[in-house]
Protein backbone atom coordinates (compact mmCIF):
# COMPACT_ATOMS: atom_id res chain seq x y z
CA UNK A 1 0.00 0.00 0.00
CA UNK A 2 2.89 2.38 0.74
CA UNK A 3 5.26 2.28 -2.26
CA UNK A 4 8.98 3.09 -1.91
CA UNK A 5 8.95 4.52 1.58
CA UNK A 6 6.49 2.21 3.31
CA UNK A 7 4.69 -1.01 2.58
CA UNK A 8 1.72 -3.02 3.79
CA UNK A 9 0.73 -6.65 3.39
CA UNK A 10 -2.26 -8.68 4.58
CA UNK A 11 -1.18 -12.23 5.41
CA UNK A 12 -3.89 -14.86 5.90
CA UNK A 13 -2.38 -17.59 8.06
CA UNK A 14 -3.89 -21.00 8.94
CA UNK A 15 -6.14 -21.35 11.97
CA UNK A 16 -3.75 -23.54 14.02
CA UNK A 17 -1.25 -21.72 16.27
CA UNK A 18 1.61 -20.26 14.27
CA UNK A 19 5.04 -18.83 15.12
CA UNK A 20 7.00 -16.51 12.82
CA UNK A 21 10.66 -15.79 13.52
CA UNK A 22 12.96 -13.33 11.77
CA UNK A 23 16.56 -12.23 12.16
CA UNK A 24 15.86 -8.56 11.47
CA UNK A 25 17.81 -6.22 9.19
CA UNK A 26 20.39 -4.21 11.19
CA UNK A 27 20.89 -0.72 9.82
CA UNK A 28 17.69 -0.79 7.77
CA UNK A 29 15.92 1.88 9.88
CA UNK A 30 12.72 -0.12 9.39
CA UNK A 31 9.79 -0.09 11.78
CA UNK A 32 7.25 -2.89 11.38
CA UNK A 33 3.55 -2.34 12.06
CA UNK A 34 1.56 -5.38 13.16
CA UNK A 35 -2.12 -6.04 13.76
CA UNK A 36 -3.70 -9.45 14.33
CA UNK A 37 -7.28 -9.53 13.06
CA UNK A 38 -8.51 -12.88 14.39
CA UNK A 39 -6.97 -13.29 17.82
CA UNK A 40 -4.17 -12.14 20.13
CA UNK A 41 -0.60 -11.58 18.97
CA UNK A 42 2.41 -12.31 21.18
CA UNK A 43 5.68 -10.62 20.21
CA UNK A 44 9.12 -11.24 21.71
CA UNK A 45 12.02 -8.94 20.91
CA UNK A 46 15.09 -7.63 22.70
CA UNK A 47 14.29 -9.61 25.85
CA UNK A 48 10.72 -8.31 26.05
CA UNK A 49 7.48 -10.20 25.60
CA UNK A 50 4.27 -8.31 24.81
CA UNK A 51 0.75 -9.49 24.02
CA UNK A 52 -1.51 -7.37 21.83
CA UNK A 53 -5.24 -8.06 21.83
CA UNK A 54 -7.26 -8.73 18.68
CA UNK A 55 -7.17 -5.66 16.44
CA UNK A 56 -4.62 -3.76 18.52
CA UNK A 57 -1.74 -2.08 16.71
CA UNK A 58 1.92 -2.71 17.55
CA UNK A 59 5.19 -1.16 16.37
CA UNK A 60 8.16 -3.55 16.22
CA UNK A 61 11.76 -2.80 15.27
CA UNK A 62 12.67 -4.23 11.89
CA UNK A 63 16.38 -4.09 12.75
CA UNK A 64 16.40 -6.70 15.53
CA UNK A 65 15.49 -10.38 15.63
CA UNK A 66 11.84 -11.04 16.47
CA UNK A 67 9.46 -13.84 17.37
CA UNK A 68 5.75 -13.47 16.58
CA UNK A 69 3.23 -15.97 17.90
CA UNK A 70 -0.43 -16.23 16.86
CA UNK A 71 -2.11 -18.64 19.33
CA UNK A 72 -5.19 -18.82 17.11
CA UNK A 73 -3.58 -18.28 13.70
CA UNK A 74 -5.63 -16.16 11.30
CA UNK A 75 -5.04 -12.88 9.51
CA UNK A 76 -2.05 -10.68 10.32
CA UNK A 77 -1.74 -7.16 8.88
CA UNK A 78 1.92 -6.22 8.51
CA UNK A 79 3.43 -3.02 7.18
CA UNK A 80 6.78 -1.25 7.30
CA UNK A 81 8.03 2.31 7.17
CA UNK A 82 11.32 4.10 7.83
CA UNK A 83 11.98 5.15 11.40
CA UNK A 84 12.65 8.69 10.14
CA UNK A 85 8.93 9.00 9.34
CA UNK A 86 8.19 9.30 13.07
CA UNK A 87 10.19 12.53 13.26
CA UNK A 88 11.36 11.82 16.82
CA UNK A 89 14.74 11.05 18.38
CA UNK A 90 16.11 7.53 18.37
CA UNK A 91 15.58 7.32 22.13
CA UNK A 92 11.92 8.29 21.81
CA UNK A 93 11.42 5.90 18.92
CA UNK A 94 12.81 3.00 20.96
CA UNK A 95 10.24 3.77 23.67
CA UNK A 96 7.42 3.44 21.15
CA UNK A 97 8.34 -0.11 20.21
CA UNK A 98 6.16 -2.92 21.61
CA UNK A 99 3.54 -0.52 22.98
CA UNK A 100 0.05 -1.83 22.09
CA UNK A 101 -2.31 0.80 20.66
CA UNK A 102 -6.01 -0.04 21.23
CA UNK A 103 -8.04 -0.63 18.09
CA UNK A 104 -10.49 2.02 19.37
CA UNK A 105 -7.86 4.79 19.16
CA UNK A 106 -9.46 7.32 16.72
CA UNK A 107 -6.35 8.23 14.64
CA UNK A 108 -5.65 4.53 14.24
CA UNK A 109 -9.20 3.96 13.04
CA UNK A 110 -8.70 6.69 10.44
CA UNK A 111 -5.50 5.07 9.22
CA UNK A 112 -7.11 1.62 9.02
CA UNK A 113 -10.12 2.93 7.10
CA UNK A 114 -7.90 4.77 4.66
CA UNK A 115 -5.68 1.74 4.18
CA UNK A 116 -8.67 -0.53 3.57
CA UNK A 117 -9.95 1.87 0.92
CA UNK A 118 -6.64 1.80 -0.93
CA UNK A 119 -6.53 -2.00 -0.80
CA UNK A 120 -10.03 -2.31 -2.25
CA UNK A 121 -9.28 0.38 -4.80
CA UNK A 122 -6.54 -1.74 -6.33
CA UNK A 123 -3.56 -0.29 -8.24
CA UNK A 124 -3.15 3.43 -7.72
CA UNK A 125 -1.07 6.22 -9.19
CA UNK A 126 2.14 7.73 -7.86
CA UNK A 127 0.17 10.80 -6.73
CA UNK A 128 -2.19 8.64 -4.68
CA UNK A 129 0.79 6.88 -3.13
CA UNK A 130 2.34 10.22 -2.18
CA UNK A 131 -0.96 11.34 -0.68
CA UNK A 132 -1.18 8.12 1.33
CA UNK A 133 2.29 8.69 2.76
CA UNK A 134 1.40 12.30 3.58
CA UNK A 135 -1.73 11.22 5.47
CA UNK A 136 0.21 8.58 7.33
CA UNK A 137 2.90 11.06 8.37
CA UNK A 138 0.21 13.41 9.68
CA UNK A 139 -1.27 10.64 11.83
CA UNK A 140 2.03 9.40 13.27
CA UNK A 141 2.58 12.41 15.60
CA UNK A 142 -0.85 11.73 17.14
CA UNK A 143 0.16 8.13 17.77
CA UNK A 144 3.47 9.24 19.29
CA UNK A 145 1.68 11.69 21.59
CA UNK A 146 -0.75 8.98 22.65
CA UNK A 147 2.03 6.54 23.56
CA UNK A 148 4.14 9.17 25.29
CA UNK A 149 1.33 10.49 27.50
CA UNK A 150 -0.38 7.84 29.65
CA UNK A 151 -3.73 9.06 30.94
CA UNK A 152 -4.18 10.15 34.55
CA UNK A 153 -6.68 7.34 35.02
CA UNK A 154 -4.15 4.72 33.90
CA UNK A 155 -1.43 6.16 36.15
CA UNK A 156 -3.83 6.09 39.08
CA UNK A 157 -4.71 2.47 38.37
CA UNK A 158 -1.08 1.43 38.18
CA UNK A 159 -0.05 3.22 41.37
CA UNK A 160 -1.46 0.62 43.83
CA UNK A 161 0.11 -2.16 41.75
CA UNK A 162 3.54 -0.55 41.97
CA UNK A 163 3.08 0.23 45.65
CA UNK A 164 2.25 -3.40 46.43
CA UNK A 165 5.30 -4.58 44.48
CA UNK A 166 7.56 -2.10 46.28
CA UNK A 167 6.22 -3.22 49.66
CA UNK A 168 6.84 -6.91 48.88
CA UNK A 169 10.14 -6.93 46.98
CA UNK A 170 11.60 -9.39 49.47
CA UNK A 171 8.96 -11.99 48.67
CA UNK A 172 10.74 -14.39 46.33
CA UNK A 173 7.40 -15.86 45.26
CA UNK A 174 5.92 -12.52 44.22
CA UNK A 175 4.17 -12.97 40.88
CA UNK A 176 1.77 -11.11 38.65
CA UNK A 177 -0.95 -13.59 39.62
CA UNK A 178 -0.37 -12.95 43.32
CA UNK A 179 -0.49 -9.17 42.90
CA UNK A 180 -3.62 -9.38 40.75
CA UNK A 181 -5.36 -11.60 43.30
CA UNK A 182 -4.65 -9.18 46.16
CA UNK A 183 -5.94 -6.21 44.14
CA UNK A 184 -8.93 -8.19 42.83
CA UNK A 185 -8.07 -7.80 39.15
CA UNK A 186 -6.85 -10.20 36.47
CA UNK A 187 -3.16 -10.79 35.64
CA UNK A 188 -3.88 -9.72 32.07
CA UNK A 189 -5.24 -6.39 33.34
CA UNK A 190 -2.07 -5.78 35.36
CA UNK A 191 0.12 -6.64 32.39
CA UNK A 192 -1.77 -4.24 30.11
CA UNK A 193 -1.25 -1.40 32.62
CA UNK A 194 2.50 -1.96 32.47
CA UNK A 195 2.46 -2.31 28.70
CA UNK A 196 0.95 1.16 28.40
CA UNK A 197 4.11 2.44 30.11
CA UNK A 198 6.32 0.52 27.71
CA UNK A 199 7.39 -2.15 30.17
CA UNK A 200 6.19 -5.40 31.74
CA UNK A 201 5.46 -6.64 35.24
CA UNK A 202 8.59 -8.80 35.32
CA UNK A 203 10.83 -6.02 34.02
CA UNK A 204 9.49 -3.51 36.56
CA UNK A 205 9.93 -6.06 39.38
CA UNK A 206 13.51 -6.79 38.30
CA UNK A 207 14.36 -3.07 38.06
CA UNK A 208 12.98 -2.38 41.52
CA UNK A 209 14.81 -5.33 43.08
CA UNK A 210 18.10 -4.31 41.48
CA UNK A 211 17.64 -0.71 42.60
CA UNK A 212 16.88 -1.79 46.18
CA UNK A 213 19.89 -4.13 46.22
CA UNK A 214 22.13 -1.32 44.99
CA UNK A 215 20.80 0.97 47.70
CA UNK A 216 21.67 -1.62 50.36
CA UNK A 217 25.15 -2.11 48.93
CA UNK A 218 25.80 1.64 48.78
CA UNK A 219 25.30 1.92 52.51
CA UNK A 220 28.65 0.18 52.79
CA UNK A 221 28.32 -0.38 56.51
CA UNK A 222 25.88 -3.26 56.32
CA UNK A 223 26.83 -6.74 57.48
CA UNK A 224 24.91 -8.53 54.72
CA UNK A 225 26.92 -10.58 52.26
CA UNK A 226 26.25 -10.28 48.53
CA UNK A 227 24.16 -13.44 48.69
CA UNK A 228 22.19 -12.22 51.71
CA UNK A 229 21.59 -8.88 50.00
CA UNK A 230 20.20 -10.67 46.96
CA UNK A 231 17.87 -12.78 49.10
CA UNK A 232 16.80 -9.69 51.05
CA UNK A 233 15.30 -8.14 47.91
CA UNK A 234 13.71 -11.32 46.58
CA UNK A 235 16.34 -12.96 44.36
CA UNK A 236 16.51 -16.72 44.72
CA UNK A 237 19.43 -17.31 42.38
CA UNK A 238 22.73 -15.59 43.23
CA UNK A 239 24.21 -16.16 39.78
CA UNK A 240 21.18 -14.54 38.16
CA UNK A 241 21.41 -11.62 40.58
CA UNK A 242 25.11 -11.04 39.83
CA UNK A 243 24.53 -11.30 36.08
CA UNK A 244 21.55 -8.93 35.93
CA UNK A 245 23.16 -6.45 38.35
CA UNK A 246 26.30 -6.25 36.23
CA UNK A 247 24.22 -5.86 33.07
CA UNK A 248 22.15 -3.06 34.63
CA UNK A 249 24.90 -1.06 36.35
CA UNK A 250 28.06 -2.13 34.52
CA UNK A 251 29.83 -3.35 37.67
CA UNK A 252 29.63 -6.34 39.99
CA UNK A 253 27.64 -6.02 43.25
CA UNK A 254 30.83 -6.61 45.26
CA UNK A 255 32.51 -3.65 43.52
CA UNK A 256 29.66 -1.33 44.53
CA UNK A 257 29.85 -2.51 48.14
CA UNK A 258 33.65 -2.27 48.35
CA UNK A 259 33.74 1.21 46.80
CA UNK A 260 31.05 2.39 49.22
CA UNK A 261 33.04 1.06 52.18
CA UNK A 262 36.18 2.87 51.01
CA UNK A 263 34.26 6.11 50.55
CA UNK A 264 32.66 5.89 53.98
CA UNK A 265 35.97 4.97 55.58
Amino acid sequence: MWPRRSERHDVFLPAPPLRVRGIGMPGSDKVLMLRSMEGPLVVEQDGRKIEAALGDFLFVSGEMAYDWYLPEGGRLDCGSLPGAAFRVSGETLSRLMLRPIPRTFPPLQLLITYGAYLLMRGPHSANEAEMANAHFNEILPLVVAYLETPSTVERDRLHPVKRYIDDHLGDGDLSISAVAAVLDVTPRYVQKLFQREGTTFSRYLLERRLAEARKLLLRGTGTLSIGATAYEVGFGDISYFNRTFRKRYGVAPSSVRDEARQTLG
